[in-house]
């Protein structure tokens, strides 16, 4: 009777676990969803200063506008505005637009510097242009020989840092599962190696405390890593073999 009742508790307690797991990718999105829309809300909602001036537009477009009316109305205006932005940028003025706001930007202390660095992590995601910043890809670098430990990072430029006559790449190992912080490392180049991988499925991988890493990282692509990274041994160059006298 023991031994049934303790096979009946096992089995709740498999199938709870089953239906859990099932539903916990969802409620986690949901959480995730909900914490963003939280801050949007504080740093965005119809009480905040920039919730104000929505609420101003939308007056302006609509005098019978009130409250959160005012507050919609102001974030359609803002929405057509960027549009039309978009519109003239693809019709050829975004670079007269750039270079104006930058030189105006650059003449005042610390916000032109500010924003110099914002842009170029803006124009991280904007692909329809080939910058020096679209080089920016995924790179596997391991610690000691090729058969040590090694991590998934991000290397910003393929351009090499030579430090003492030693060329080193500089890449970025972000944290899991939120890959918003991390440390920027120099790697010596012969420890670095590019991989055939987007940018969102190296995210993925960080988010998912890699349990995605078999959907993007097969096990044929880990030994061609492998194979075309120098042993401990091969890193160093070989004396050529003294020819034999005929």
């Amino acid at each position: 009777m023991q031994r049934l009742f303790a096979l009946q508790q096992t089995s709740l307690t498999r199938l709870f676990m089953s239906g859990l797991l099932a539903v916990l990718p969802l409620v986690l999105t949901v959480a995730i969803v909900g914490w963003v829309a939280g801050i949007l809300r504080d740093y965005l909602g119809p009480g905040t200063t920039v919730g104000g001036l929505l609420s101003y537009l939308g007056w302006q477009l609509d005098a019978n506008a009130q409250g959160t009316a005012a507050y919609v109305l102001g974030i359609i205006i803002v929405l057509f505005a960027i549009l039309g932005l978009g519109i003239l940028f693809e019709l050829g003025a975004k670079q007269i637009f750039q270079v104006t706001l930058e030189w105006i930007l650059r003449r005042i202390p610390l916000v032109g510097s500010l924003y110099g660095s914002l842009r170029q992590l803006v124009e991280l995601f904007d692909k329809s242009e080939q910058t020096e910043l679209k080089a920016m890809g995924v790179v596997y670098c391991h610690f000691g020989t090729a058969q040590g430990p090694g991590v998934l990072a991000l290397m910003p430029s393929p351009e090499a840092i030579d430090i003492d006559g030693t060329k080193f790449y500089v890449v970025i190992i972000p944290t899991a599962p939120v890959p918003f912080g991390g440390g920027l490392i120099f790697f010596p180049v012969e420890q670095v190696q590019p991989i055939d991988m987007s940018v969102d499925n190296f995210v993925s991988i960080y988010v998912s405390m890699g349990v995605t890493t078999p959907e993007f990282f097969s096990k044929n692509a880990l030994k061609k890593i492998l194979k075309s990274m120098p042993t401990e041994t091969s890193s160093h160059p070989t004396e050529p073999t003294p020819k034999k006298d005929r």
